[in-house]
C-alpha cells in the first residue's frame, strides 16, 4: 500500500555530541530531517545485522553438520590470512613508492589512503565462539 504513511514511534537515544553534530548536518546537507537520517541509518544497520546474523546461523548449521574447525585448521586459516595481510601491505607500500616517484618533480604528492591497512589492524579478533555469538574467548 504505497503512498499510506506507516505509523511512527517516539524512541529516547543518547548518543555522542560529535555523531549528533554528524547527523544534524546530514539532515541538513540533505534538506532532510534528523528523524530521516536517522531512520535511514538504523534501517540500513538492522538490515546488515539481520544479513551476518543468518550468515552466523549458516555457518553454525554447516559446523553442526559437518564438523568444527579443529585448532590446527584454524591456525593455518589465521596463517593465510596473515600472509594476505603482509601481501596486501607489500602492494600498498609498491604503489606509494611508484606515486612517489611519479609525483617527484611535481611537488607534493597526494598521500595514499591505508585505511584497509588501519581497518584491520583495529578489527576485533574473532574466534569460533565469537562468530557463533558467544562472546569471546
Amino acid at each position: 500500500m504505497a503512498g499510506r504513511p506507516t505509523k511512527k514511534a517516539v524512541l529516547n537515544v543518547t548518543i555522542d555530541e560529535s555523531l549528533a553534530d554528524e547527523v544534524r548536518l546530514a539532515a541538513t546537507l540533505a534538506n532532510t530531517t534528523i528523524s530521516s537520517v536517522v531512520e535511514r541509518a538504523l534501517a540500513e544497520q538492522l538490515k546488515w545485522e539481520r544479513i551476518r546474523s543468518d550468515g552466523l546461523r549458516a555457518i553454525d548449521e554447516y559446523y553442526q553438520e559437518h564438523g568444527y574447525p579443529t585448532e590446527e585448521e584454524m591456525a593455518e586459516a589465521a596463517a593465510q590470512v596473515d600472509e594476505e595481510h603482509r601481501l596486501i601491505d607489500e602492494a600498498l607500500a609498491a604503489m606509494e613508492a611508484e606515486r612517489r616517484g611519479r609525483y617527484r618533480t611535481r611537488g607534493q604528492a597526494p598521500s595514499i589512503s591505508t585505511s584497509t591497512r588501519r581497518a584491520r589492524d583495529t578489527a576485533p579478533e574473532t574466534t569460533p565462539a565469537t562468530r557463533r555469538g558467544g562472546g569471546t574467548t
